[in-house]
């Protein structure tokens, strides 16, 4: 097994936002990125360009002297990829939060994952400073060198078992997916009455705040918290034209009024 400072090379199977990401990270903290595989051609291309690395079109034709393999690629892809890498004794990770460690058991020797708890896009540079990052190992060496080269490029890492990582990947989904579809909807209905999304903004940044504070049981504010049922029967009466979100709203309410007023 290889220590942290043989860990120098790296190969990346994937070029979506946590590999772009990912791969930009790790170039910028003096890791070298030598090569990049994806089914898409023109992705593959694009990020080797930026990482200054080979791509590849074949999963056979990687590197067999990389130290690191990293998938990230859609979680139902892993299986397949990693039935298709050759064998080695190097370290491959997946970047999934929800797929269990022991999808690689069947054929690799060392192996782990290496998480980014966030949301990326390809065109928004983020600090991975401030990321946490979730790492697992096959065994307690494995463990540490990956952690060690995650505190390369955060100063936010964590060891985690399959289990609690699938259960922070629920949470994440929770307050990043659930919640940005949920500025959807408030988007999408101002703009049917000519408003400006951007009035919401203060009030979205001081939710996020807030809870830097104190619990979100804390936080809460609204007619539901406060059992306002006038105000909540009109809010769906504006609603009324579109009964999906109202269903939405009425289930939210009822929740947090349950919560609160029970």
């Amino acid at each position: 097994m290889q220590s942290i400072n043989q860990i120098s090379t790296i190969s990346i199977i994937g070029s979506g936002n946590v590999a772009t990401a990912l791969g930009t990270a790790l170039s910028q903290n003096g890791l070298r990125i030598i090569e990049v595989f994806s089914p898409n051609i023109k992705n593959a291309r694009l990020l080797s360009s930026k990482l200054k690395c080979n791509y590849v079109e074949y999963l056979e034709k990687l590197n067999p002297n990389s130290d690191l393999y990293i998938i990230s690629t859609p979680d139902k892809e892993i299986t397949n990829v990693t039935s298709k890498l050759l064998d080695t004794d190097k370290i491959i990770v997946h970047t999934s939060g929800s797929e269990p460690i022991n999808i690689f058991n069947s054929k690799h020797i060392n192996y782990g994952v290496f998480y980014p708890l966030q949301t990326f896009t390809k065109d928004e540079l983020v600090d991975f400073k401030e990321i946490p990052i979730c790492i697992e190992g096959s065994d307690n060496t494995t463990a540490k060198i990956l952690k060690q080269l995650a505190e390369r490029i955060s100063k936010n890492v964590v060891i985690l078992n399959s289990t609690q990582r699938q259960i922070i990947h629920l949470t994440a989904v929770t307050v990043n997916n659930f919640t940005n579809y949920l500025y959807g909807i408030a988007h999408d209905m101002l703009l049917e009455n000519d408003i400006d999304f951007s009035l919401l903004h203060p009030l979205i940044n001081e939710t996020a705040k807030k809870i830097a504070k104190v619990t979100p049981s804390k936080a809460q504010t609204g007619p539901g918290r406060r059992n306002d049922i006038p105000t909540i029967k009109k809010h769906l009466e504006l609603l009324n034209n579109n009964p999906q979100y109202q269903e939405i709203y009425k289930l939210l309410s009822n929740q947090i009024i349950k919560k609160y007023n029970d």
